[in-house]
């Protein structure tokens, strides 16, 4: 496929099709103008995710369908789970951060999943009193 050959539409889903020409304002773009658009830019387009994207630089035959992250279908298992161990360690780092910079009662807030209710005596069936 050459850059200057019209974008394959009907090789992208329908709702991935709607977005592209919504981002071209109706029209019909080329290889090329696709392909000029980065990652970052086209996920913040709505309707266009990563798996949108991937099938996007798919079909604009584009190497490497997500520049800048390794795709993982052409990573081995050992490859998977090295990433995995990492990220879970940085996951565990920005926990430990957010720890140590909250206060005893912000963490027992995150703990148990919701906001603590303070009911009014006067209102007591009527609702309750969200307290942070």
């Amino acid at each position: 496929m050459h850059e200057n050959d019209l974008f394959p539409l009907e090789a992208v889903p329908s709702r991935v099709k709607s977005a592209i020409l919504h981002e071209f304002k109706g029209r019909r773009p080329t290889v090329q103008e696709v392909s000029r658009i980065c990652d970052k830019s086209w996920l913040a387009v709505p309707g266009i995710g990563q798996t949108a994207l991937a099938s996007i630089r798919q079909a604009a035959g584009d190497q490497h369908p997500l520049r800048g992250d390794p795709s993982a279908a052409r990573m081995s298992d050992a490859e998977l789970l090295v990433r995995l161990n990492l990220l879970q360690e940085e996951l565990q780092s920005l926990n430990e951060v957010l720890n140590a910079t909250l206060s005893p009662a912000q963490k027992k807030v995150l703990r148990s999943g919701r906001t603590r209710r303070a009911s009014s005596p006067t209102h007591r069936h009527q609702g309750s009193v969200i307290a942070f």
